[in-house]
């Protein structure tokens, strides 16, 4: 009996081991059911940001595609039959600031050099146009451009007079314009030149204006002079615009023809 009692009395204690395992082993596990939970969450909302994420590159990829393709629609376009011969298509003024146009450069409200559209007023066509906003305080606009010599400037009395060459690059921009601009407003003329050393210099006349064309675009207003170039124009103040075919000057030959170009000569 004694031994039945002492085997009973160990039975009870294993049996209680075996209780205190199993309620440990239970929290254990309950603990870690808990940590895999959060991390579960966790990495669910890892995933839903991640998804979010996903869906705006997605758009914006799209925005992207849908934009180059519209793009390359608007560029493959052609012009459509009936145009006036003079009309600017979308090619030649995509690359413009998208407002304008300006009657002068210093109208132009954002004070970034670059290419606008510019007219004298209502009555005539908008024309493509550098404008200066730097230098000298800005508002300037650029009526010649030459820098590496590609473009031939020995031209006749219709190219100089309703302007040649590329904006962007080398170009003139027409007597007809410079008569239209200058005849409403006031301005002043800036001649830059710099050679191929970096040596600087410029000519800077407070007051220009030239005549119309039954007036041969003279050289009618000139103003007082200052600068680093020297005095070069006030000797032609008042002449008529000469070209290889018109010749105006107060030369017996034609001062166009002799010196290789176009001016407002007096003599040669």
């Amino acid at each position: 009996q004694y031994k039945l009692l002492e085997m009973d009395f160990v039975m009870k204690e294993h049996s209680e081991g075996i209780g205190q395992n199993q309620a440990h082993l239970e929290k254990v596990f309950g603990s870690m059911l808990w940590a895999i939970s959060r991390l579960d969450q966790a990495v669910g909302n890892n995933l839903t940001a991640l998804q979010a994420q996903s869906w705006k590159i997605l758009s914006r990829q799209t925005i992207c595609s849908n934009h180059d393709q519209m793009r390359s629609e608007l560029f493959s376009l052609a012009p459509r039959q009936g145009l006036a011969p003079n009309a600017r298509s979308l090619f030649e003024l995509q690359g413009m600031r998208h407002k304008g146009p300006f009657e002068s450069c210093r109208d132009e409200p954002s004070k970034m050099s670059g290419k606008y559209l510019l007219r004298a007023s209502n009555d005539v066509e908008p024309f493509p146009a550098h404008c200066e906003q730097t230098k000298f305080g800005g508002g300037w606009l650029v009526i010649q451009h030459r820098f590496k010599g590609a473009l031939d400037f020995f031209r006749n009395w219709t190219e100089y007079r309703d302007g040649f060459g590329n904006v962007d690059q080398e170009f003139w921009i027409g007597l007809e314009r410079l008569h239209q601009l200058t005849s409403v407003k006031p301005y002043q003329l800036l001649i830059e030149v710099e050679d191929f050393a970096g040596d600087y210099r410029y000519a800077r006349y407070k007051e220009f204006e030239i005549g119309s064309e039954v007036e041969m675009y003279s050289l009618k207003k000139l103003g007082a002079y200052s600068g680093t170039g020297g005095d070069s124009l006030t000797y032609h103040k008042g002449h008529k615009f000469t070209t290889m075919d018109r010749d105006n000057d107060g030369a017996p030959t034609n001062c166009a023809v002799t010196c290789e170009g176009a001016w407002w000569y007096n003599n040669c």
